[in-house]
C-alpha cells in the first residue's frame, strides 16, 4: 500500500494537493480567519489519509513509551497528556479549569508545561480533541511558554475556536493548523495518530488512535454513544471496533458520568422537548439561555426558530464568538435575514422572537444574569417571557442558578429548567457506554482519565468488573510518568507540573502565598499601622486605618484608643532598651495587633505597619 505525502503546505509551489476524507460540507468550509478579517492562510495545512503502519514496520522497540500526565487527572478540567518515545513528544490537548473559591482573582488556571519547554525540540505536534475550554483553552498561554512554532491538530471547528484564542494573544506566528477530519491520519516522528469521529456536546469531537513503536494507544477525548445525534454525525463505532480487533495496549477512556448507570439520554430528546416549548409559547417571547460552545444545539434553536417563524436575537460575547465562528467554518447553517441586533429587539413582536443567551451558570455579568438583576437595559424580563435554562448547573454553580432562577420568577416570567424538563442531556458517557467501549476495544492496559480521584476509582473499579486484570490499571496524578511496552506497566517517575494561575495579563505571577494573603484579605481584611518616628520616638500619634476588620465610625474608638496605647508603650520600651531600627519597630508592630486581634476580637487580619523615620 502505497504512503501518501501528508505535511506539504497549502499553496506550495509544485505540491499537489493531498486528497482528504472529510465529508463534503467539511470540504466547503472556509479557512478561519486573522483578526483582520483575512483568511490565516500561512498558518495552514492540508493532511491527507496516510496507511497505517504495522508493528512489523516500526521494527522491534527500542525503548518504553512514556504517558506523562500534565492535567486532566484527579481534577475536571486542565486537561494535557503528553506521550514519548526516543527523541518524539506528541501532546493531546492543552485545556485549561476555570478557579475555584480558593483562589480569589485568578482569571483561569493552566498546566505546569516546563517538562514541555525543557524537551521542546522533540515535540511533534499537539493534537486536540475537542473545541471546548477544558481542552483548548491554556494552548496561547502553553504556545507562548514553549516558544517555538508547533503543529497543532483539528477539526475545522476545533481549530477555529483555537484560532480565536491565538488571534486575542497575538500568537499566530507560534502555530500551524492543520485540519483533520474522520479517518483523517498524521505522522508524528515515530508516532502515527488517526482521528476517530465521536459524538459530544460540540461539534468536530474526535478520538484519538496513537500509534507507537510498542502498540496502539486509544484516548477516547469527551464522548457519549447517541445514536440519534443533532447533525446525524454518529460516532464511528465501527471504527472504534476495528481499531480493537487490531489490538489495543492501552485504553485511555473519559470518566465524567461514571458514577451514572445505564445510557446518557440522546440529544434528540432536547429537541423534542424545546420544539414542544415553541409550540406551546404562542404569543409569547421566548429567551434559551444555554453553553455557547454547544453548535448542534443552537442550530437546533435556529432551525426550530425558522419552523415557527421567529427572529433571532444573540446576547453574550461568547455566544456572538461562537455563533460567528461555527457558521464561517460551515459547522452552522444559518440565514442572516433572521436575525435581529440586541439592540432592537424591543422593535419585534414578543411571538416572533426568540433571544438564544449566555448565563445558563449564573456565571455574574454574563446576560441572563443582568437581565434577572434588572441590570440589562436591552431586555427587560415580564410576565409574557418563557425562559429555557438548556444546561445542567455544573458542581459548585447550583446556588447562582438558582439565584437566577428564582429572580426570573419575581419578574413574572415562567421558567424552565433542568429539574423540570429535558432541556440538557450530558455530552458525557454513562457507564452502559464505557463498557461498551471497553469490550469494543479489550486493551491489554486501561487508564482512566478526565475526572476527580473517585471518577477515576470508579471507572478502574467498573473494568474490574469487565475482568480486566487489576495490575493492568494505573489511576494516576498529575505528574506521574507511566512507563509501558508489551510486557511492561508501570509508574516510573515524575516531572514539574502542576497549576499556574493567570490573573489579569501575568501568567505564573500568582502564588500560594498571594492567594493565603486574599484569602486572609477576604475573611478577616487589612489593619494598616502608621508610625512617626525620630531617633526612636515617636514623633506623632500612630494612625490605625480599618479595612475589612472593624468599621472605624461603628464603636470602634476604644478598639483603636487600646491598640495605640499598646504600640506607644512598646515604642517607649524598645528606646529605653534598644532602638534596632525602622524593621525591627515594623515586626514589634505587627506582634502586637496580631495578639490583641487573636486574644480580643477572635480575628486574623493582615497587619501592614508603615513606619517614617524623621
Amino acid at each position: 500500500m502505497k504512503s501518501k505525502q501528508i505535511n506539504a503546505p497549502v499553496g506550495k509551489k509544485g505540491a499537489s494537493t493531498p486528497r482528504t476524507d472529510r465529508p463534503s460540507s467539511a470540504k466547503r468550509q472556509s479557512k478561519p480567519r486573522s483578526k483582520n478579517g483575512k483568511p490565516a492562510a500561512n498558518n495552514f495545512r492540508n493532511p491527507s489519509k496516510e496507511r497505517r503502519p504495522s508493528a512489523k514496520e516500526y521494527g522491534k522497540p527500542r525503548g518504553k513509551l512514556k504517558v506523562i500526565f500534565l492535567g486532566g487527572v484527579g481534577e475536571i478540567g486542565k486537561n494535557m497528556t503528553a506521550f514519548e518515545y526516543g527523541d518524539s513528544i506528541v501532546v493531546i490537548d492543552a485545556g485549561m479549569s476555570f478557579p475555584g473559591s480558593d483562589m480569589p482573582g485568578v482569571d483561569v488556571v493552566i498546566p505546569d508545561v516546563t517538562y514541555l519547554y525543557e524537551n521542546r525540540d522533540r515535540i511533534k505536534g499537539i493534537l486536540l480533541t475537542h473545541g471546548h475550554e477544558d481542552h483548548i483553552g491554556a494552548l496561547p498561554f502553553i504556545l507562548e511558554k514553549i516558544g517555538c512554532k508547533l503543529d497543532v491538530y483539528g477539526t475545522r471547528l476545533t481549530l477555529a475556536l483555537a484560532e480565536n484564542k491565538i488571534v486575542e494573544h497575538n500568537m499566530t506566528d507560534k502555530v500551524n493548523f492543520v485540519p483533520v477530519s474522520d479517518r483523517s491520519v498524521v505522522s508524528l516522528g515515530a508516532f502515527t495518530a488517526e482521528f476517530v469521529h465521536v459524538s459530544h456536546s460540540v461539534a468536530g469531537s474526535m478520538a484519538i488512535c496513537l500509534r507507537t513503536p510498542v502498540g496502539t494507544v486509544l484516548h477516547t477525548g469527551d464522548f457519549k454513544v447517541d445514536y440519534t445525534p443533532l447533525g446525524n454525525e454518529i460516532m464511528n463505532l465501527n471504527r472504534i471496533a476495528e481499531i480493537g480487533k487490531q489490538g489495543v495496549l492501552l485504553l485511555m477512556s473519559e470518566s465524567t458520568n461514571v458514577e451514572k448507570p445505564g445510557y446518557t439520554m440522546s440529544e434528540s430528546v432536547v429537541q423534542e422537548t424545546i420544539n414542544q416549548i415553541f409550540r406551546e409559547a404562542k404569543g409569547r417571547r421566548l429567551i434559551i439561555a444555554t453553553f455557547a460552545s454547544n453548535v448542534d444545539r443552537l442550530g437546533m434553536i435556529i432551525e426550530l426558530a425558522k419552523t415557527y417563524r421567529r427572529k433571532i436575537a444573540l446576547s453574550g460575547k461568547s455566544m456572538n464568538k461562537y455563533v460567528e465562528t461555527a457558521a464561517r467554518v460551515g459547522a452552522l447553517t444559518i440565514d442572516k435575514n433572521m436575525f435581529v441586533d440586541i439592540d432592537d429587539v424591543n422593535e419585534v413582536e414578543d411571538g416572533k422572537l426568540v433571544i438564544l443567551s449566555t448565563g445558563s451558570q449564573g456565571e455574574p455579568m454574563s446576560s441572563l444574569t443582568r437581565m434577572a438583576s434588572g441590570e440589562f437595559n436591552k431586555v427587560q424580563i415580564g410576565a409574557n417571557d418563557t425562559i429555557v435554562i438548556s444546561a445542567n448547573p455544573i458542581p459548585g454553580n447550583e446556588r447562582d442558578v438558582y439565584n437566577v432562577v428564582n429572580k426570573l420568577y419575581r419578574l413574572g416570567a415562567n421558567v424552565v429548567y433542568s429539574a423540570l424538563g429535558a432541556v440538557h442531556v450530558s455530552g458525557h458517557a454513562c457507564q452502559e457506554e464505557l463498557k461498551l467501549i471497553y469490550s469494543l476495544v479489550k486493551p491489554k492496559y486501561f487508564i482512566p482519565i478526565h475526572g476527580e480521584y473517585r471518577h477515576l476509582k470508579q471507572h478502574a473499579m467498573l473494568v474490574g468488573n469487565l475482568k480486566h486484570k487489576k495490575s493492568n490499571i494505573i489511576i494516576p496524578d498529575i505528574g506521574d510518568v507511566v512507563e509501558l511496552d508489551g510486557s511492561t506497566f508501570r509508574l516510573s517517575g515524575r516531572v514539574v507540573s502542576g497549576s499556574v494561575m493567570v490573573d489579569g495579563l501575568g501568567v505564573g505571577d500568582v502564588g500560594n502565598a498571594v492567594l493565603k494573603d486574599r484569602l486572609s484579605l477576604a475573611e478577616d481584611g487589612i489593619l494598616v499601622c502608621v508610625l512617626c518616628v525620630s531617633h526612636g520616638k515617636l514623633a506623632a500619634e500612630p494612625k490605625i486605618v480599618s479595612r475589612g476588620c472593624f468599621f472605624e465610625e461603628d464603636g470602634a474608638t476604644s478598639i483603636i484608643a487600646e491598640l495605640t496605647g499598646q504600640i506607644k508603650a512598646e515604642v517607649v520600651r524598645m528606646n529605653i532598651q534598644n532602638y534596632n531600627g525602622v524593621a525591627n519597630v515594623k515586626s514589634v508592630v505587627q506582634r502586637i495587633v496580631r495578639h490583641y486581634f487573636r486574644v480580643t476580637l477572635k480575628r486574623n487580619p493582615i497587619v501592614l505597619p508603615i513606619v517614617i523615620e524623621l
